[in-house]
């Protein structure tokens, strides 16, 4: 039988959009962000660093800056130092600009930071990185439903349906978290409602095998449980 909640959202690659370059006649922050589209990280901090090394509060190296190292952070989960980096860099930017733009980056740098964590089993760290993913940006379901995930297998299985619950509520759609909430139903012996869920994420990704899997084995226990009532009317 296949494991409950292995559905943890697969969106987890930081977008590493091209800087605006209007208005901007910095020669280094041109190589800089032509790397970045051509994914030579290492390179493209070369050149955003050259021009914060003439103006620290240059906006569009800071968040250069930030987005190379988070995606070398990204590339090796055990690159604290790098990630630690792209944060300042990122709030430094920040500071200068305050943006829903610069909070996403943050909240995703957060979220990859507790990927880091999870693999080294340090759940409580991971759990705090989340927090702060969450708090960046609210309005991403992904930092929920990975907290959501420690929450059950830590055992707080209210605390983890209120909390996917919530990230269900931005994104009704969201296959993966409507698989984690029905698998929630599941253990505690709401069949029905986990086979509700799971029909909607079919009707999301019909040709999911995992979803179809649970759906099935949901509609058996259902079936199973209309025939026992009809053999049993008085029970």
């Amino acid at each position: 039988m296949m494991h409950p909640f292995i559905k943890i959202a697969c969106v987890f690659v930081c977008a590493i959009a091209a800087l605006s370059l209007a208005g901007c006649s910095d020669s280094n922050i041109e190589k800089g962000a032509a790397c970045l589209q051509l994914g030579d990280y290492e390179m493209a901090q070369v050149f955003f660093n050259k021009t914060l090394m003439r103006n620290p509060r240059d906006y569009d190296a800071r968040v250069g800056m930030g987005k190379a190292l988070l995606q070398r952070a990204v590339d090796n989960t055990n690159d604290t130092i790098s990630w630690r980096e792209a944060c300042l860099h990122l709030d430094a930017a920040r500071t200068l600009r305050p943006s829903a733009y610069l909070n996403g980056l943050l909240s995703q740098a957060w979220f990859e930071r507790s990927r880091g964590q999870l693999e080294f089993r340090d759940t409580l760290g991971a759990l705090t990185s989340l927090t702060h993913a969450i708090e960046y940006d609210p309005g991403r379901p992904e930092p929920l439903n990975a907290a959501g995930i420690i929450y059950f297998h830590l055992g707080e299985e209210e605390k983890a349906l209120a909390i996917l619950s919530r990230a269900a509520a931005l994104d009704s759609g969201n296959v993966t978290v409507l698989f984690n909430l029905g698998m929630i139903r599941w253990h505690s012996g709401d069949i029905n409602g986990a086979h509700g869920l799971w029909l909607r994420a079919l009707k999301r990704s019909p040709k999911d095998e995992t979803v179809l899997y649970w759906f099935a084995l949901a509609e058996k226990k259902l079936r199973e449980s209309d025939a026992e009532k009809r053999l049993n009317p008085g029970q």
